[in-house]
């Protein structure tokens, strides 16, 4: 029996340690904001707001993309992480041009540009359509 506890005991400080810095910068946040831009553009075209622990989950998920190319292709939008109502982090991203599509944040003083995913992509233009399912 004490082997089956120090088998869990194991893999979940395993596990905990293996979090990556965006996961853990991101650890807490209670809350997010997405605003989207018609492309290129300051216009709003649409806000979608959510505490919603799995959503958030599942948005921060998708910056742990590989790292992107410097392309300059403008941007859609942001999203800005909250916990307890101070800003966490600020994310710009770009997913409507099939051939330039990441995410762009600032963590630990660097500048980090990751690709989106496909699952991403669909994500957040669903969001943007007004479909708020998770």
């Amino acid at each position: 029996m004490k082997t089956i506890y120090s088998v869990i005991i194991t893999v979940l400080l395993f596990s905990c340690g293996n979090q990556s810095a965006i996961s853990k910068k991101l650890s807490g946040s209670d809350s997010l904001v997405i605003t989207f831009n018609l492309p290129d553009s300051d216009s709003v075209l649409n806000i979608v707001s959510t505490n919603e622990k799995k959503a958030i989950l599942k948005l921060s998920g998708f910056l742990n993309g590989k790292p992107a190319g410097q392309d300059q292709c403008g941007y859609d939008g942001n999203m800005k992480f909250y916990k307890n109502g101070s800003e966490v982090l600020a994310v710009i991203f770009k997913y409507s041009n099939d051939s330039c599509r990441h995410f762009l944040f600032e963590l630990d003083n660097n500048v980090i540009r990751t690709s989106m995913s496909n699952e991403a992509t669909n994500f957040l233009k669903s969001l943007a359509e007004g479909r708020e399912w998770y």
